[in-house]
């Protein structure tokens, strides 16, 4: 497939937002195992913590450009699999203890088609963490032009979930500052693409905002994760 040059935009961005990534690594840690599935790993911003983390991690993606970046990344980890292709054409015996989707299950059609395939890829017990983006009112220019088919909420997610025989997941909503931002560019003025300094802002105003979310459980967010384990049903 082509790559997407709003994609791109957000993936060279994102990987400078390297105190943005930590945060958002620290949510979901507690929740890896040693082996780890990273679908849609793009260009590594993520494969590279998974990588310090378990000891083996495979990562996929269906744009051969951003696996070559991954897999120029990666190159000195050893247990470090990136292979380019689709997640419904995998061909491994391998179950995993975690399986990742950070961004990626708003690009998908069909998500509980994807869901029903990650369930068959996990140990049983084994975690399916996902982030997605959040509120259906939040939708505008800068989904369109990423390729976004929707944006969630706790409930269209665990309905999703439920749907795919998954356990109802353990959610929360993360980055309640980043939603006046997103509105102001995506539905208001229609951007396709924020201006690319306050990506490098918001990166470093991180540490306060972790710092209030830690106090504060955020009511809404722009981003939402959920962390569900695998009942063993297909």
């Amino acid at each position: 497939p082509m790559t997407n040059d709003a994609q791109t935009f957000w993936l060279e961005n994102l990987q400078q937002a390297d105190r943005y990534n930590a945060w958002i690594f620290e949510q979901i840690k507690p929740y890896l195992g040693d082996s780890v599935l990273e679908v849609g790993c793009g260009n590594g911003n993520f494969t590279v913590f998974l990588a310090e983390e378990c000891s083996a991690v495979m990562g996929i993606d269906l744009d051969a450009k951003y696996v070559e970046l991954a897999q120029a990344r990666l190159r000195s980890h050893s247990g470090v699999e990136i292979r380019q292709g689709n997640i419904f054409e995998l061909d491994t015996d391998q179950r995993f203890e975690a399986i990742l989707l950070l961004d990626v299950l708003e690009h998908i059609e069909d998500d509980v088609a994807i869901l029903q395939r990650l369930n068959r890829l996990l140990q049983p017990d084994g975690n399916l963490i996902v982030k997605v983006p959040a509120l259906n009112s939040l939708y505008g220019e800068m989904d369109r032009a990423i390729g976004h088919y929707r944006r969630y909420d706790k409930k269209t997610l665990a309905q999703a979930f439920a749907k795919a025989n998954l356990a109802t997941p353990k959610t929360w909503y993360f980055n309640l500052a980043g939603i006046p931002g997103w509105w102001l560019n995506s539905v208001l003025l229609g951007k396709i693409n924020p201006p690319a300094g306050q990506v490098g802002l918001f990166n470093k105003v991180v540490p306060v905002l972790k710092q209030v979310e830690k106090w504060i459980t955020p009511p809404v967010g722009l981003s939402l994760f959920a962390i569900a384990r695998s009942t063993g049903q297909q």
